[in-house]
């Protein structure tokens, strides 16, 4: 099972992009944030296989994330 963990600040996307994933067998999406500074946190503590990651989050933005889950 490989895990996702979605990061958008805009609520649709993040539905629409889950729908795609619950699809899957094999992907579970095991957790979504709408802010920089709440994805670095969850990313931290769920350690997702993969992360799909919004560039333009509010708070931190999607390079800052990357930089502090690395």
């Amino acid at each position: 099972m490989i895990t996702v963990f979605l990061a958008d600040d805009h609520a649709l996307v993040r539905e629409g992009i889950r729908r795609i994933i619950d699809a899957e067998q094999d992907l579970k999406v095991i957790g979504e944030a709408a802010g920089g500074l709440e994805v670095a946190d969850d990313v931290a503590r769920t350690r997702p296989d993969v992360l799909v990651l919004d560039l333009g989050l509010p708070g931190l933005s999607g390079l800052e994330v990357i930089r502090l889950v690395n």
